[in-house]
């Protein structure tokens, strides 16, 4: 079966969905194609059971108001939550703030701060993030926030991480700048915001709303793509598998969200395209949602665990983002966040064995007091995050290089640009992938 379109739209995360409604707005016919049974990808809130949880800690803080006014007018009648930040390092059995607020950031960060010029080890090679902290920050705050919990999320030492990421998440941030937010709780960086945005449903709730806005048959669930028909150096359809058959959609652009190595690998008569995408890494995640009987919540949002003894690397308490995130019952739910390499053995172990671990490490930390699962689940999530690895920028720039020799596929989003971004960057990057293709001529 023959589909006629003029746009498709690989994956329906949250840069898919927004690129297809801003398209769809604009007159234009849009299939947008995603391979799991629901839409929302990353960005997506979970229901088990009676329960809720997302796919991780995202929270909304915006630069730009106009795009914040549109977010709250899609997600309107219901308002978003304003909440104040909270959320830390948990290391040496103690709460270490991040960002670190004055009277936290005196009694526990103070000595990282002082110790601006020792250096122990050999010098960090430049362009890699442990050189990025050590000559903005010095080698006290690098060690106590990020050279254990970069190690576990990450699979690599600061040594071995580009700069880019730090310049990405933290920004213009020096040591003065931070001696300056502490005192005066004002936040320049995103990183450090200390105030966010939430929706009362879950983040899911964002997606669903963009979902909501377009033409019925715009969106296919379960469609796997498969290859691309192509000519005159441009892609002219998409063959894709739904429900046991294959299916073929005529189009006139390609908006790709997907990792770039899937997406790569569909050029079937390019010779060495599909190859093209080594060194082209990604992480990822194992969440574990878990609804637990115990004494009192956590006041944190988030915490991040960098210790190589805790088997997971971040925490979220549900219940302070949103009463709507509440277990019945009494139960206090929460998610872990367990960062591993696609088919390692981490990724292989079971359900039951990842509780079992996440179990183990909170009682050895005591950080819940008495506690008691009650139920439990885990996702998994292969391609969560871009692997900004040292060096990843020149197979990087290869691989897209090969591609943009395809006149009407454009590259949207986290993980289909393979670029550290956040909420707010995936709203502007899809609104800009969308209008680059309005402006073309057919």
């Amino acid at each position: 079966m023959n589909i006629e379109t003029d746009i498709v739209i690989l994956g329906a995360g949250l840069s898919g969905l927004a690129a297809a409604e801003a398209l769809s707005a604009a007159g234009r016919r849009v299939l947008l194609l995603e391979k799991e049974l629901s839409a929302g990808g990353l960005a997506s809130t979970v229901s088990y059971k009676n329960f809720k949880f997302d796919l991780g800690g995202h929270r909304l803080y915006f630069k730009d108001a106009t795009l914040a006014a549109s977010v709250e007018n899609l997600l309107k009648p219901e308002p978003l939550l304003r909440l104040k930040r909270r959320s830390s390092t948990f290391v040496g059995g103690r709460f270490l703030r991040y960002p670190p607020t004055l009277l936290n950031g005196l009694a526990y960060a103070a000595p990282a701060l002082i110790r601006r010029r020792r250096r122990t080890g050999p010098k960090a090679p430049a362009g890699s993030l442990k050189h990025w902290l050590h000559s903005r920050f010095g080698p006290g705050i690098h060690d106590a926030y990020f050279r254990d919990y970069t190690l576990k999320v990450w699979g690599l030492p600061t040594d071995s991480i580009s700069a880019t990421w730090a310049e990405r998440r933290i920004g213009p941030m020096n040591l003065k700048k931070l001696f300056f937010e502490m005192f005066s709780l004002k936040s320049a960086s995103k990183e450090n915001v200390l105030d966010f945005l939430y929706p009362r449903e879950g983040i899911g709730g964002l997606c669903s709303a963009l979902q909501k806005k377009l033409p019925a048959g715009t969106l296919l669930t379960s469609s796997v793509p498969l290859e691309f028909g192509t000519a005159g150096g441009k892609i002219n359809s998409v063959v894709f598998a739904k429900d046991g058959k294959e299916r073929r959609a005529s189009c006139r652009h390609v908006i790709s969200t997907i990792p770039l190595t899937g997406l790569a690998s569909l050029f079937k008569d390019a010779p060495g395209l599909p190859a093209s995408h080594a060194g082209v890494k990604y992480r990822s995640l194992i969440v574990l949602f878990a609804s637990m009987k115990r004494p009192v919540p956590l006041e944190d949002h988030w915490i991040y665990f960098p210790e190589k003894e805790t088997f997971f690397s971040r925490a979220c308490e549900l219940s302070n983002w949103s009463p709507s995130m509440a277990c019945a019952g009494g139960a206090m739910p929460a998610t872990f966040e367990i960062f591993c390499d696609e088919g390692d053995k981490t990724w292989r172990m079971t359900d039951a064995d990842l509780l079992k671990e996440t179990e183990r490490s909170l009682r050895a930390m005591k950080l819940f007091g008495a506690f008691e699962t009650m139920d439990f689940t885990v996702v998994r999530l292969p391609h969560a995050y871009p692997l900004l690895y040292a060096g990843f920028e020149a197979p990087l720039e290869n691989l897209k290089t090969a591609l943009a020799g395809y006149r009407n596929l454009e590259l949207c989003g986290r993980t289909g640009g393979h670029a550290y971004l956040d909420m707010e960057e995936c709203l502007q990057s899809a609104a800009a992938a969308a209008k680059r293709v309005l402006s073309k001529k057919e």
